[in-house]
């Protein structure tokens, strides 16, 4: 009797199981992370001014596939802006998805840990179907100062 074997897609040998001359890909998954710091010193992947009103482009993108748990901000520098009434928002896939739209007189303008909108709960997570970059929202106002670290949480669906 010829042995069987079954031809599946490459990956990483760590993530097979072998069963005699059957070779099958397992089912774990690997946690993955992406961080992006929004800075309003720099200019964002397209070399507009970060300080600016608009979508700022962080230059980290997400995978197609992408199925995002969890996100969260830490906070550097407190946000700022002349009459304290600009918000700030991020996303990966639609406007604000990742931590919606605060006024930098409220949360980003203090230092520090914030939640974002995907909590670990499966209410709030988000599956990407194409590749997206990560976006900082600027909105009302233009911002005179901050900077944050964008923190995701994600694995990769089938």
């Amino acid at each position: 009797m010829a042995k069987q074997i079954l031809y599946l897609k490459p990956v990483a040998p760590d993530y097979q199981l072998r069963r005699g001359a059957v070779k099958t890909e397992s089912t774990l998954s690997v946690q993955r992370q992406a961080q992006a710091i929004f800075d309003t010193s720099t200019n964002d992947s397209a070399g507009v001014a970060n300080t600016a009103v608009g979508a700022h482009g962080l230059g980290v993108y997400l995978p197609v596939g992408a199925i995002i748990k969890q996100a969260y901000i830490q906070v550097k520098t407190a946000f700022t802006s002349v009459d304290s009434t600009a918000t700030l928002g991020f996303q990966a896939a639609t406007t604000n998805d990742l931590y919606a739209a605060t006024a930098v007189s409220g949360a980003p303008g203090s230092t520090g840990f914030k939640a974002g909108v995907p909590d670990g709960t499966v209410t709030h997570m988000i599956s990407l179907s194409a590749e997206q970059q990560l976006i900082a929202n600027v909105a009302v106002e233009a911002l005179t100062a901050g900077k944050a670290i964008i923190v995701v949480e994600y694995t990769l669906g089938l």
